[in-house]
């Protein structure tokens, strides 16, 4: 096993570690909030309040979170669906090498 391949496995294994500091991160340094289709339409999009709603999720609130945003409980299980579908990939890849 080479370096390269090691350094992707380490990468995908800390995907959802890297998720939840730089949610929080955002979440608490109050960054100023831009939606362009709130600003146009006057009305909140479907993506808006999500970061604090996966931020709430962490922390185990689990209605704040379905407040925020109540696509939460669909773009959370893909997520993690896809993280177990790239940690498939990622730690298969060798056996479809020669």
């Amino acid at each position: 096993m080479n370096k390269k391949t090691v350094l992707k496995r380490v990468f995908v294994l800390s995907l959802p570690f890297w998720a939840v500091i730089l949610a929080n991160l955002a979440v608490n340094a109050h960054f100023k909030n831009f939606c362009l289709f709130r600003w146009l339409f006057h009305h909140e999009c479907i993506g808006c309040g999500l970061t604090r709603a996966f931020v709430a999720l962490c922390r185990f609130e689990f209605t704040k979170a379905y407040e925020y945003n109540h696509f939460i409980v669909i773009i959370v299980p893909l997520l993690i669906l896809i993280w177990i579908y790239l940690l498939k990939l990622t730690f298969t890849e060798d056996n479809y090498k020669e």
